[in-house]
């Protein structure tokens, strides 16, 4: 029961729609152009879309993967997509729709794909195997099989390196064939990575319910446990001093500031009503977007207030969000095939 003469709670704002439309299946990722003029989406049907990011015309739609698209990534310059999924391959197609490569995986899916953000080198990921690719899909490295099946994979700022997460830890493959590739070891398994801006951190969610991290200039490792769920979202904000973590319907914040989260007391932002499945800071402001299994999309101004700003929601569990990054504009999609776009 509420207290008497309590404040009663502060309701965000409703987000502004921009436009809505379906995909008519699950929404497997959800990428913006660094311009911010398209979108590029894949479902669980395996289609790749291709999306006017100001009026949410589709610009052309390809079956892409047979039995679905698991994962997108757009190169820097906005000119190529490069897409994955369960047809054991990844894809390399122009802005115009036109298939330019395609690139083996073996005889397993190819989870994930990933640009570096030099936009000269592709990541792809395929069972227990990273490979690296030039721009035009000519094989650059491959590694030896890891542990297990890679969960995640980040690169580093400068582009030099790419970090994949699994069980026993991380391990940051260099470009450079020459090199050695570095083991960050944990007991355990992982779920995703997450690399700060300033490339100092190294953070990745965990099996036994906690978000394990790393600085990378010392190799130390430390936890944050207590989630009563498997944290799977992380986030970085653009200064590198807050970490978005899910692993509830309360989303935790750590701070990296000073001598960093050990012995700190997390930011508690609470207003879904389940799980937290998705977060994304803005990439030039200080807005987090959060999106939950109660098909809510919530932004935040975690610096300045822990009372939700503005709401939005689509039909069921949110499983992606994408900041359009040149404005204040984000998008989201669900476990039905909804897309929405609203200006914050």
């Amino acid at each position: 029961m509420p207290r008497v003469g309590a404040e009663p709670p502060v309701e965000p704002h409703t987000l502004t729609t921009r436009f809505r439309f379906s995909v008519a299946d699950y929404v497997t990722a959800l990428k913006v152009s660094p311009d911010g003029r398209y979108c590029a989406l894949g479902n669980g049907s395996g289609e790749l879309f291709l999306i006017d990011a100001a009026s949410g015309r589709v610009l052309w739609r390809e079956l892409a993967h047979g039995h679905g698209l698991l994962s997108l990534s757009i190169a820097p310059d906005g000119l190529h997509i490069a897409s994955c999924g369960q047809d054991a391959s990844a894809k390399l197609w122009n802005a115009s729709g036109e298939l330019c490569a395609q690139l083996p995986g073996g005889h397993s899916w190819v989870e994930q794909v990933a640009w570096s953000p030099t936009g000269d080198v592709l990541a792809t990921a395929s069972a227990r195997r990273v490979r690296l690719w030039t721009a035009q899909g000519v094989p650059l490295r491959e590694t030896d099989d890891l542990p297990s099946t890679v969960a995640g994979l980040a690169w580093h700022p400068d582009g030099s390196a790419v970090a994949a997460a699994g069980y026993g830890g991380v391990y940051i493959c260099p470009v450079e064939d020459r090199k050695a590739i570095r083991h960050l070891r944990w007991k355990g398994s992982l779920l995703s990575v997450a690399w700060s801006p300033n490339a100092q951190v190294l953070a990745s969610c965990s099996q036994d319910c906690s978000v394990h991290f790393w600085r990378l200039n010392t190799g130390r490792d430390s936890e944050m446990s207590g989630y009563p769920m498997k944290p799977k979202a992380l986030a970085w904000d653009a200064t590198s001093t807050l970490l978005a973590t899910s692993g509830h319907s309360t989303v935790t914040i750590w701070p990296f500031r000073g001598k960093g989260p050990e012995g700190s007391k997390p930011l508690q932002l609470s207003y879904h009503a389940a799980l937290c499945t998705q977060l994304a800071f803005h990439p030039r402001t200080t807005w987090l977007a959060s999106g939950g299994q109660d098909s809510a999309v919530v932004v935040w101004d975690p610096g300045r207030s822990r009372i939700a700003q503005q709401v939005g929601y689509l039909d069921d569990e949110i499983t992606a969000l994408a900041w359009q990054p040149q404005t204040a504009c984000l998008l989201a999609g669900d476990a039905r095939g909804g897309v929405a776009c609203w200006d914050v």
